[in-house]
Protein backbone atom coordinates (compact mmCIF):
# COMPACT_ATOMS: atom_id res chain seq x y z
CA UNK A 1 0.00 0.00 0.00
CA UNK A 2 1.28 3.46 -0.91
CA UNK A 3 0.57 6.47 1.29
CA UNK A 4 -0.98 9.51 -0.30
CA UNK A 5 0.61 12.94 0.02
CA UNK A 6 -1.22 16.21 0.70
CA UNK A 7 -1.02 17.27 -2.97
CA UNK A 8 -2.63 14.06 -4.22
CA UNK A 9 -5.29 14.19 -1.53
CA UNK A 10 -6.12 17.84 -2.26
CA UNK A 11 -6.42 17.19 -6.02
CA UNK A 12 -8.70 14.21 -5.44
CA UNK A 13 -10.88 16.24 -3.06
CA UNK A 14 -11.02 19.09 -5.60
CA UNK A 15 -12.12 16.74 -8.38
CA UNK A 16 -14.86 15.20 -6.23
CA UNK A 17 -16.02 18.62 -5.01
CA UNK A 18 -16.14 19.96 -8.58
CA UNK A 19 -18.10 16.95 -9.85
CA UNK A 20 -20.59 17.19 -6.97
CA UNK A 21 -21.14 20.89 -7.68
CA UNK A 22 -21.69 20.21 -11.39
CA UNK A 23 -24.15 17.41 -10.56
CA UNK A 24 -26.05 19.69 -8.16
CA UNK A 25 -26.20 22.40 -10.84
CA UNK A 26 -27.42 20.08 -13.60
CA UNK A 27 -29.63 17.65 -11.70
CA UNK A 28 -31.04 19.98 -9.05
CA UNK A 29 -31.13 23.23 -11.00
CA UNK A 30 -28.67 24.94 -8.66
CA UNK A 31 -26.22 27.73 -9.42
CA UNK A 32 -23.03 26.78 -7.58
CA UNK A 33 -19.65 28.06 -8.78
CA UNK A 34 -18.04 24.67 -9.37
CA UNK A 35 -14.64 26.17 -10.19
CA UNK A 36 -14.57 28.17 -6.95
CA UNK A 37 -15.61 25.09 -4.98
CA UNK A 38 -12.81 23.08 -6.61
CA UNK A 39 -10.28 25.80 -5.74
CA UNK A 40 -11.43 25.91 -2.10
CA UNK A 41 -11.13 22.12 -1.95
CA UNK A 42 -7.54 22.29 -3.23
CA UNK A 43 -6.57 24.47 -0.29
CA UNK A 44 -8.65 22.77 2.42
CA UNK A 45 -5.64 21.03 3.99
CA UNK A 46 -2.97 23.63 3.12
CA UNK A 47 -2.10 24.11 6.79
CA UNK A 48 -0.85 20.51 6.89
CA UNK A 49 2.20 21.70 4.96
CA UNK A 50 3.27 23.24 8.29
CA UNK A 51 1.62 20.91 10.81
CA UNK A 52 1.81 17.56 9.08
CA UNK A 53 -1.23 15.30 9.07
CA UNK A 54 -2.57 13.78 12.24
CA UNK A 55 -4.39 10.47 11.69
CA UNK A 56 -8.17 10.88 11.91
CA UNK A 57 -8.63 8.43 14.81
CA UNK A 58 -6.17 10.49 16.87
CA UNK A 59 -7.41 13.89 15.67
CA UNK A 60 -10.99 13.12 16.70
CA UNK A 61 -10.32 10.74 19.61
CA UNK A 62 -12.06 13.14 21.96
CA UNK A 63 -13.42 16.69 21.93
CA UNK A 64 -10.42 18.18 23.74
CA UNK A 65 -7.88 16.78 21.26
CA UNK A 66 -10.04 17.89 18.31
CA UNK A 67 -10.40 21.38 19.79
CA UNK A 68 -6.65 21.75 20.40
CA UNK A 69 -5.80 20.46 16.92
CA UNK A 70 -8.20 23.01 15.39
CA UNK A 71 -6.32 25.74 17.28
CA UNK A 72 -3.02 24.46 15.84
CA UNK A 73 -4.53 24.44 12.33
CA UNK A 74 -5.70 28.06 12.76
CA UNK A 75 -2.18 29.13 13.77
CA UNK A 76 -0.72 27.37 10.73
CA UNK A 77 -3.33 28.97 8.45
CA UNK A 78 -2.41 32.43 9.77
CA UNK A 79 1.28 31.67 9.22
CA UNK A 80 0.60 30.68 5.61
CA UNK A 81 -1.32 33.90 5.02
CA UNK A 82 1.53 35.91 6.55
CA UNK A 83 3.91 34.25 4.07
CA UNK A 84 2.01 35.69 1.11
CA UNK A 85 3.71 38.61 -0.62
CA UNK A 86 2.29 42.11 -0.24
CA UNK A 87 -0.05 43.10 -3.07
Amino acid sequence: MRTENVSEHSLQVAIVAHVLAVIKNKKFNSNLNAECIAMMAMYHDASEVLTGDLPTPVKYYNAQIAHEYKKIEKIAQRKLIEMLPEV
